[in-house]
C-alpha cells in the first residue's frame, strides 16, 4: 500500500509538472526560468557528444521504457515489475545484464549501481541555488554533479558557491522532442562521464523534475558534426 501511494505522488507530480511547464512555454516565460544570477565560469558541452533516446514502450508504457543509440538501435531497457512499483531496473539490451535498480519514491530518489567498481549506492537530491533548481549526486571523483531543471543540462561542478572560483563543466543534456510524450534526446560527453549514470539518473529527473510538457519544434535529432568538422556549440 505504501508503494502504491507513493508512486502515484510521483506520478502526480511528474503531471504537475508536466502541466505547469506547458503553461509557462505558452505564456512565453521560459526566459525566466533561464536567468542566471550566478558569475561562475561554463565550459560548454562538446559538439561531438554521444546520442541516446529514451522513449515509453507503447506495448507496456507503464512499466517499459526504451533507450535507443544514435542509430536507432535498441541499447538498454528499464523496467518495473508493475506501475505501481516505484523501483526500475536499468538492463542492456538483448543481454539484459543489469546496470542499475533506480528508486523513484515521494521520499526516496536513488540508484543502486552493479558492476561498477567502487560505484554503488547513490541518492539524488533537490537542491536550488543561484542558477536555479536541481537534481544533485556524486561520484567517485568528488565532485558534485547536478541536472538543472531549466536548462536541461547535466553540469559537473568544482568549488561549489564560490563565485568565480565556481567552475561549471556540461557533461550532458537532454531535450524533449515530442511535446506530451515521453520521448527524450540525451546527449553525453563520455570522455567526462560513464553514459550509463547520465541515462540511470536522467530518468529520475524525467519523473521528479522536467515532466513532458516543454513546448518543442524539434523535426528530429540534433545535428553532430563530423569529428572533424568544426561548428558552434549551441
Amino acid at each position: 500500500m505504501s508503494n502504491l501511494i507513493s508512486n502515484a505522488a510521483v506520478e502526480s507530480y511528474k503531471n504537475s509538472k508536466t502541466a505547469g511547464r506547458a503553461i509557462i512555454e505558452s505564456l512565453n516565460l521560459s526566459n525566466l526560468l533561464d536567468m542566471n544570477f550566478s558569475n561562475a565560469a561554463v565550459v560548454p558541452l562538446t559538439t561531438h557528444p554521444t546520442a541516446f533516446y529514451i522513449r515509453q514502450d507503447w506495448k507496456n508504457k507503464h512499466r517499459s521504457i526504451k533507450v535507443f543509440n544514435g542509430a536507432g538501435e535498441q541499447v538498454y531497457t528499464f523496467e518495473r515489475l508493475s506501475p505501481t512499483n516505484p523501483v526500475w531496473r536499468m538492463l542492456t539490451f538483448p543481454q539484459r545484464r543489469e546496470i542499475a535498480t533506480i528508486k523513484i519514491s515521494l521520499f526516496e530518489k536513488s540508484i543502486n549501481f552493479h558492476n561498477k567498481p567502487g560505484l554503488a549506492h547513490r541518492c539524488v537530491s533537490k537542491d536550488w541555488n543561484m542558477r536555479g533548481r536541481h537534481r544533485s549526486f556524486y561520484l567517485n571523483d568528488g565532485a558534485k554533479y547536478s541536472w538543472s531543471s531549466t536548462t536541461k543540462f547535466l553540469e559537473k561542478i568544482m568549488n561549489p558557491s564560490n563565485g568565480p572560483d565556481e567552475q561549471r563543466v556540461r557533461v550532458a543534456k537532454v531535450k524533449l522532442m515530442r511535446q506530451f510524450k515521453l520521448d527524450f534526446e540525451v546527449l553525453v560527453d563520455e570522455s567526462k562521464i560513464d553514459a550509463e549514470v547520465v541515462l540511470a539518473t536522467a530518468l529520475i529527473s524525467i519523473f521528479t523534475q522536467w515532466g513532458i510538457g516543454d513546448f518543442t519544434d524539434t523535426i528530429g535529432a540534433t545535428f553532430i558534426p563530423d569529428a572533424n568538422t568544426q561548428s558552434v556549440n549551441a
